[in-house]
């Protein structure tokens, strides 16, 4: 067994971040096989700049819109960002493969090592079988009109059992609050226990008035689109309390981008459910609606945090390390080493993969990265890189 052993100025695990002094066992696979002190590491130590980490977890992405990057303006809100999407996304199969395998690639020499990734379609099959990093598909269904909840509903259940057949990992999850029926979520529901579930929530003020009002920029989205509305009536309360009930049975649930979730919102899901991802995607948010989520709230409440980056229509690239540049720009008080314990540990138990990913863990391969030009205050900056190792 061919060995090598790490010494950084700090490993980082995935949950905690070690003193220096330590050093990381791996065989040339890239498999862990022990973290141990210096003095008991022996002969042959590599010394490595910076720290070490396990690989990155994107928990959301949409591998499927990569064709659309700089297609859609910024800052056109979300209705608007929607309104693009629906008239841009189809594309020639050779300009979808070549833009899927491309931002794949980035991905993966950004240090990703598991996306949790939206689909729509079975179009990233065959990119995704042929990659390095781990996907779980999320099998997105949309469907504001009662009518077409059955063929909408038996559509994805179709592409689910091709990507378990070629695959192994997916779930059929509901696309967002203002595109579900609540005949759709009928249907949904008996797909949710024991499997990690997805929805995007309170992205966008608009959201939150549809479900308290009925007014708003959505209801003329969907006269605009010709999208029968009359069955919608409004709860009067946020669209997360409205629509939580359906989701309960998840085992796990993330609910990604947040940008418009309050401290009532928070408190009344987190008293309902054991296991909530609060999924963060700042620079899409500033993409689409030049906003960013309540991120120091949600560290108040003691909320689980995950990483994702959204799509190549909605952000200028696949990296979470240029998420993290992000929050730590307007976020700087928050350690590397709780942000990093965001894209590792955290988003690998998000998606149910705790037992394989996201952990310095002696028999497991997460992914081994080097971190540079982190500050002696542990603050992740401009000039902080990510290099692959395994």
């Amino acid at each position: 067994m061919s060995l090598r052993k790490l010494q950084p100025q700090h490993i980082f695990t995935g949950v905690e971040l070690l003193p220096p002094g330590q050093v990381l066992v791996v065989e040339t696979s890239g498999k862990i096989i022990d973290i141990v002190p210096v003095a008991d590491a022996g002969e042959g130590i590599e010394q490595v700049e910076g720290w070490i980490s396990p690989g990155l977890i994107n928990c959301h992405c949409h591998l499927e819109l990569s064709h659309l990057q700089g297609v859609v303006p910024e800052k056109t809100g979300l209705p608007g960002f929607v309104q693009q999407i629906l008239t841009h996304r189809d594309a020639d199969t050779h300009r979808l493969q070549q833009a899927m395998e491309s931002a794949d690639h980035s991905m993966w020499e950004a240090g990703i090592q598991a996306v949790g990734d939206i689909c729509n379609r079975i179009d990233s099959l065959d990119v995704k079988n042929a990659s390095r990093i781990t996907y779980h598909h999320f099998i997105e269904v949309s469907g504001w009109m009662p009518e077409v909840a059955e063929k909408r509903y038996h559509s994805a259940v179709q592409i689910v059992q091709s990507f378990l057949q070629r695959s192994g990992r997916a779930s059929l999850v509901p696309h967002a609050p203002y595109s579900v029926s609540e005949e759709l979520w009928k249907l949904l529901m008996p797909n949710f226990p024991e499997q990690p579930i997805t929805i995007h929530n309170q992205e966008s003020k608009a959201e939150q008035l549809l479900f308290e009002t009925g007014k708003g920029e959505w209801p003329d989205f969907f006269a605009a689109w010709q999208i029968n509305h009359e069955h919608f009536k409004p709860s009067g309360n946020s669209s997360l309390q409205t629509v939580f009930p359906y989701l309960q049975s998840a085992s796990s649930l993330l609910l990604v981008h947040n940008t418009y979730t309050s401290a009532a919102d928070i408190e009344w899901a987190e008293s309902r459910h054991p296991s909530i991802f609060w999924c963060l995607c700042p620079r899409a948010n500033k993409y689409i609606e030049n906003a960013l989520p309540p991120l120091e709230l949600l560290r108040q409440k003691n909320c689980r945090i995950v990483l994702g980056t959204d799509s190549l229509a909605s952000n200028h690239s696949l990296s979470l390390l240029d998420e993290l540049k992000m929050l730590s720009l307007h976020f700087p008080s928050i350690p590397a080493e709780e942000m990093l314990r965001w894209a590792t540990s955290e988003g690998a138990a998000a998606l149910q993969l705790e037992d394989q990913l996201g952990l310095l863990r002696p028999g497991t391969h997460p992914g081994i990265l080097q971190l540079e030009n982190i500050s002696p205050n542990h603050e992740i900056g401009d000039g902080t890189r990510i290099t692959r190792w395994w």
